[in-house]
């Protein structure tokens, strides 16, 4: 038998410049990852674009070799994209005279000064999140084990339904819970005032964040109220022997239990699957979650450098709502459907595995949902032969070192020769891509750092001192931090709030000040360092380093 295992091709899987996008996914994610991903991202942003008045025709995602790889999609002609900007003077010409030029321009001066997002925000917070909650309750109250074969197919085909639906509202909500936020952003800086005092503001505005702490919280003061030290039990059995505790646990549970944690794509942990994660919360809910939310003083010092202060205002509450609902958003539209398709495939693989129709369960997410469906409804293929094949294609893939940049070099955009109402939505776009991730302009051939301290984006202004946990996934973190190490990493996903509710600071290479790590760290009160390159092969993990929020500086130090 054999696999594909050769010298990689990295190919571009199109025009234009593809970015190496290592945030939203581990490398060799399954196949029903990929597929969604890939097929469904560009048509909703294309939609959203349209909507909006964007200057770019959309966002595509796509996979080479299991990695995941991002392109902004031109406008106009973008199958002959080389990755150039036309000269000045011609965008300034055609982007006044072509007709799609013209209309997002109309578009996008309605949007701005109508603000239509702010009635999306307004209805995802009072009626569309209770629909997601409430369809993801019906969806979790279907036991996979108690279905026969077609059964369990069929509930598989609903999982499909709404797990696209999921995607796809999840990127459509993303020109709402961005956009604010960036054009908060891009006039704070024509305004000469520091983004990272600017962000600073948002911090307290996403409950959603902090949601699981507050949980943890209920089930902290049931223990204590039974006589139990929440900071002392090692074990769920510990919690459940106090009934007011067992009864906030299983409240928690109904709720987060069943969304992916460890990863986006269904192979990653449910909580459920991660006893630990949960003592881990409950122990560290002894300690005060995160910060105030900013006062009267933090704001009016900022509105007095702006050149509007009533705009300022404006723009200040439009994000916070905004802000809000971008942490509230993704783990009900993907997260908790996800982990109920991932309940379900280990349900099927485990009995087909017992058929020996699998040679192993968890080769199950070598298939796709529809196949999974089909194999139920008992098709013959793919065989279970071919799925060891995939599953050996896919370690294959997850060895390989996927390059930064695909296709044409990546280029600075400039947004000046553009009419002023979709350059201002241009620049918002630009600006929510930095606040995600850090610039990748200067990164290119970087030859790692030169000095003894690592530098990125600091969150904060308390630098800390404290030992060092480099990890490489929620759960191996949720295994190793100790309530007041440092946590290092990648990139982080909801899959880490346990860990970070008791770390001391946080380091990822990944993001930017709207990163996952970002915003935890603001909700939490955490010193943080983002956008940290080379932070997981620089520092040794056990080693004492300081984190510096605002020098945006990490170095070990001797003890």
């Amino acid at each position: 038998m054999t696999t594909t295992m050769r010298t990689p091709t990295w190919t571009p899987p199109g025009a234009g410049t593809w970015i190496c996008d290592r945030s939203h996914c581990a490398p060799a994610p399954t196949r029903l990852y990929r597929r969604i991903a890939g097929e469904h991202t560009e048509p909703v942003y294309r939609t959203v674009m349209e909507r909006f008045g964007g200057a770019v025709g959309s966002i595509d995602l796509q996979f080479v070799n299991g990695a995941l790889y991002r392109r902004v999609v031109p406008l106009i002609a973008p199958d002959r994209d080389t990755g150039r900007l036309p000269p000045a003077p011609l965008l300034w010409l055609v982007s006044r005279l072509h007709p799609a030029f013209r209309r997002r321009e109309r578009i996008a001066r309605r949007v701005l000064t109508e603000r239509e997002f702010e009635a999306d925000i307004a209805h995802w917070n009072a009626v569309e999140r209770f629909e997601w909650i409430d369809a993801n309750i019906a969806l979790q109250a279907v036991d996979p084990d108690e279905l026969d074969d077609g059964e369990l197919a069929d509930h598989l085909r609903q999982l499909a339904e709404r797990l696209i639906a999921g995607w796809r509202r999840h990127h459509e909500l993303h020109a709402n819970d961005l956009g604010p936020i960036g054009d908060l952003l891009i006039h704070a800086r024509r305004w000469s005032i520091d983004e990272v005092a600017v962000m600073s503001l948002l911090r307290g505005s996403s409950p959603a964040t902090t949601a699981a702490a507050r949980h943890g919280a209920r089930i902290a003061d049931a223990l204590c109220g039974g006589g139990v030290d929440p900071a002392a039990v090692q074990t769920t059995a510990e919690i459940r022997s106090v009934p007011a505790a067992a009864d906030a646990l299983d409240e928690y549970l109904a709720e987060f239990g069943h969304r992916l944690v460890t990863d986006y794509d269904i192979e990653g942990l449910t909580l459920h699957e991660l006893p630990a994660a949960v003592i881990t919360l409950v122990r560290r809910s002894v300690r005060a979650v995160g910060e105030e939310s900013p006062t009267e003083t933090d704001v009016a010092a900022l509105r007095a450098k702006a050149d509007d202060p009533q705009l300022f205002d404006e723009l200040l509450a439009s994000a916070r709502s905004a802000y809000g609902m971008r942490d509230d958003n993704g783990p009900l539209t993907w997260a908790w459907p996800a982990g109920l398709t991932r309940r379900a495939y280990l349900a099927a693989g485990r009995r087909l595995a017992d058929r020996d129709r699998l040679a192993a369960a968890d080769h199950v997410f070598e298939l796709d949902i529809d196949e999974l469906a089909d194999v139920l409804d008992g098709s013959a293929t793919p065989t279970a032969d071919e799925l060891i094949e995939r599953a050996a294609h896919r370690r294959w893939e997850a060895t390989l070192e996927a390059p930064d940049v695909l296709g044409a070099p990546v280029v600075e955009p400039d947004t000046s020769p553009l009419p002023p109402s979709i350059r201002r939505m241009m620049d918002i776009i630009l600006a929510t891509a930095q606040l995600l991730e850090p610039e990748l302009v200067d990164e290119i051939g970087d030859p790692g750092p030169t000095t003894d301290a690592l530098t990125g984006l600091g969150i904060g202004t308390d630098r800390y001192v404290g030992t060092a946990r480099v990890v490489s996934d929620a759960a191996e973190a949720i295994d190793q931090i100790e309530p007041g190490d440092v946590l290092v990493t990648a990139w982080t996903s909801p899959s880490f709030n346990a860990v970070l509710s008791i770390a001391g600071a946080v380091v990822v290479q990944e993001g930017g000040l709207l990163c996952h790590a970002a915003v935890m760290a603001r909700e939490l009160g955490l010193p943080a360092v983002v956008g940290c390159r080379h932070a997981v092969a620089t520092i040794r993990s056990g080693e004492t380093v300081e984190v510096d929020p605002v020098t945006g500086t990490v170095r070990a130090v001797s003890t």
